[in-house]
């Protein structure tokens, strides 16, 4: 049914790229269906769904006529989507001087939980201001390829959805969220050690991560944690072992 329905916008895609409208009509409103799904358990409200399918759909009529497709159509479609819901929510932030915390999906907070969803470290910031910094360091230490399938995490999409969404490699989704995930975390030892409670802080993640038996520090890792200069790679290995130890003062 899947290859059924994907065969069909294929088509109707190809049709209304040479001009066909009755084929791009048809292309829209098998569109309008699919985001309806996509959207309705990503975006805040009712009317944001529906906003975004609107502006989605737009997006796809006007860039479908000069866009060579080298893949499935739905990988594009959804390739649009997932930006549309970024721009959405950033352009809602600002015009709106919407509380970060108050939306559904923040970039990059959520997607920095483990695999096994435990209260991860930036889940429990309370203080807007203190969301505020890690979203600015969310932007600066992380590459936009990071940034996006950080956001897409957090929307609960798996790493292989990611993967079509973005046309990456499901192992390269993984690995740029170990990399975003990693790069956050040793930015906040490094340089805002207080967020995470100081060398006391870290000094009792440590002594939580031996006492469960996760894996041990590295020499070189507890020397990143305390050096003035740390060598970034040993720094982030050591963090990512810290992260669900970890507890904001």
């Amino acid at each position: 049914m899947q290859n059924d329905r994907r065969d069909t916008l294929n088509r109707l895609a190809q049709e209304a790229q040479q001009g066909d409208k009755n084929a791009l009509e048809a292309l829209l409103e098998e569109c309008r269906l699919c985001l309806q799904r996509y959207f309705r358990t990503r975006a805040r409200s009712a009317e944001d769904c529906e906003d975004l399918v609107q502006e989605t759909l737009l997006r796809v009529a006007n860039a479908l006529p000069r866009t060579a497709l080298d893949a499935p159509f739905d990988h594009w479609l959804y390739r649009i989507a997932a930006n549309c819901l970024m721009t959405y929510y950033s352009r809602v932030y600002r015009q709106r001087e919407t509380a970060f915390t108050q939306l559904n999906y923040p970039e990059g907070i959520q997607s920095l939980q483990q695999s096994a969803f435990e209260t991860s470290l930036l889940e429990q910031i309370a203080d807007e201001q203190r969301q505020t910094v890690l979203k600015q360091i969310i932007r600066e230490v992380c590459s936009e390829a990071e940034r996006r399938v950080i956001l897409l995490h957090a929307q609960h999409e798996t790493p292989e959805s990611i993967a079509q969404i973005l046309q990456m490699k499901p192992a390269t989704v993984r690995s740029h969220l170990m990399r975003g995930r990693a790069k956050v975390l040793a930015y906040l030892i490094q340089h805002r050690p207080e967020l995470v409670g100081g060398a006391e802080g870290i000094q009792r993640a440590m002594a939580a991560l031996e006492r469960e038996g996760g894996e041990p520090l590295s020499e070189a890792e507890r020397r990143a944690l305390h050096a003035p200069k740390p060598n970034q790679t040993n720094l982030r290995r050591a963090a990512l072992k810290l992260a669900k130890y970890l507890r904001l003062e």
